[in-house]
């Protein structure tokens, strides 16, 4: 999402002037895209900056996708690439899914919503209750950011408390309290041990920047000191088990372990959001760390490609919400549980089972292996990280453990970055613009071995880029 903001390239003309040029492989982009860049002109006229979805957006214009299959996209001007976004991680199978397509065709045809319960939505919840040992019950919402919000609420419900915590560069939906210090910028996110709240952008209100204590990734003594600082007022603590939009970084055991211990210290509601995680064990990713939240939100591959997020934990807290309560928590949302949803959800997760998770954290395993013998073979600081299915490419030494360090290593690494994801892009290979991968189930040893060719080929073309632009990143 960081670096999917559009941002012109230039460099300085030879010879020491002040004109500047479109760096040639941006100009290789656009030969290679016309269609796209057509359409990004139309697109321009109906929406601000060409762009509805700005995570999706990248400079000069992204390519306009015509049709996919399995793992593969068709852009306008007829390129196959091979897709390593699924958008966003959403399509743990890829793309038109046997019976993902059949269960949608055969529900479209009873009716897409109902103001009303359907046995698809029992049966996906009773899958996702008996492999999440922490989820007693739930409730579907329509996106991850709603079910965040909605986990919030709870905690709030429970505790009597407002403030919560979240860590330093957490990404947790598309509202002002999950996205405070999304973005740590440099002489502006105060000390490691006290960080500032941090504005998005200018539409936050100073109440939100008041109510949220920031942490940072992966420190369990000052996570225990900020808590033990501000507990009494904590409704929630919030984290991802893999610090998902500033660089796919798990978190250490130690750090999880702590938080877990000081939430129960000091009554508050331990929240995992594991909308991207839930892909990394049969149990999400708090099965793999040995770590159970009070909430667990979720998304993504819950819902087969359709829009699909969830809260669930305890019973207790649960209950907060039953209309048989006397006050209970406010959830009335038009397309939580649609029944399109449910049945596109259901066929995704019936189909993604134990063996499965296991083959593709294994092919995750191998990506990351490759990725990393192209940078060591092409002398260039790169790393690849990540846990299972997930990784992300950071021009960095490495490993990075927290948002500061993924911050450094964004601005280190200047346009490279982008530069990388465009040509990568010609060399038949889609990731999101902050180099995040993921690996969905028609994907083989093949695939994988594709992806790590089209690094070698990138670093080919970077690499004079790199010598005269940015030294910093040669080993």
């Amino acid at each position: 999402m960081i670096l999917a903001q559009a941002i012109k390239i230039k460099m300085d003309c030879p010879g020491g002037n002040n004109m500047t040029q479109e760096h040639p492989l941006i100009e290789e982009y656009r030969r290679f895209s016309p269609g796209s860049e057509t359409a990004s002109v139309r697109a321009r006229e109906v929406f601000p900056g060409g762009d509805t979805r700005a995570s999706a957006h990248y400079a000069p214009y992204p390519l306009v996708v015509e049709e996919a299959s399995g793992c593969t996209l068709r852009d306008v001007d007829g390129h196959e690439i091979l897709d390593f976004m699924n958008n966003f991680t959403s399509l743990i199978h890829g793309h038109a899914f046997g019976p993902v397509v059949e269960a949608v065709q055969r529900q479209i045809g009873r009716g897409s919503a109902f103001a009303a319960p359907s046995e698809d939505q029992i049966a996906l919840a009773e899958i996702i209750t008996g492999r999440v040992a922490s989820i007693e019950q739930m409730r579907f919402t329509s996106s991850g950011t709603e079910g965040t919000q909605m986990a919030i609420r709870c905690a709030r419900a429970a505790t009597g408390r407002q403030k919560i915590m979240k860590i330093e560069g957490g990404y947790h939906g598309s509202y002002e309290l999950a996205e405070v210090s999304l973005v740590p910028m440099p002489n502006m996110c105060g000390p490691l041990e006290a960080p500032v709240s941090l504005p998005v952008d200018k539409s936050f209100p100073e109440s939100v920047l008041g109510d949220t204590v920031i942490c940072p990734y992966n420190e369990p003594t000052i996570a225990a000191n900020l808590i033990a600082e501000h507990g009494d007022d904590l409704a929630a603590i919030i984290v991802e088990p893999v610090l998902g939009s500033m660089g796919m970084i798990p978190a250490s055991d130690s750090f999880l372990k702590t938080l877990r211990s000081e939430a129960d210290n000091h009554g508050i509601v331990l929240i995992f959001d594991e909308v991207i995680t839930l892909r990394l064990g049969n149990g999400g990713a708090q099965a793999q760390a040995g770590v159970q939240p009070d909430l667990t939100c979720m998304g993504k591959i819950i819902g087969g490609g359709l829009p699909v997020g969830a809260v669930g934990g305890k019973r207790d807290l649960l209950q907060l919400f039953s209309p048989e309560q006397e006050q209970p928590i406010m959830h009335a949302s038009t397309f939580s549980g649609n029944a399109l949803t449910m049945a596109a959800g259901l066929a995704a997760m019936t189909h993604y089972d134990a063996s499965e998770v296991e083959r593709l954290n294994g092919l995750g395993n191998r990506l990351r292996a490759g990725f990393n013998e192209c940078f060591r073979s092409h002398g260039i600081k790169a790393v690849a990280q990540g846990m299972g299915s997930l990784t992300n490419v950071l021009f960095a030494e490495g490993p990075v453990t927290n948002a500061r360090q993924t911050m450094d290593a964004m601005i280190g690494a200047g346009h490279v970055t982008q530069l990388f994801h465009l040509t990568m892009l010609r060399h038949g290979v889609m990731s999101a613009t902050r180099l995040m991968y993921c690996i969905s189930t028609p994907m083989s040893e093949a695939e994988i071995d594709q992806g790590i060719a089209a690094v070698d080929k990138t670093l080919s073309d970077l690499k004079p880029y790199i010598e005269a632009e940015r030294p910093n990143l040669l080993a």
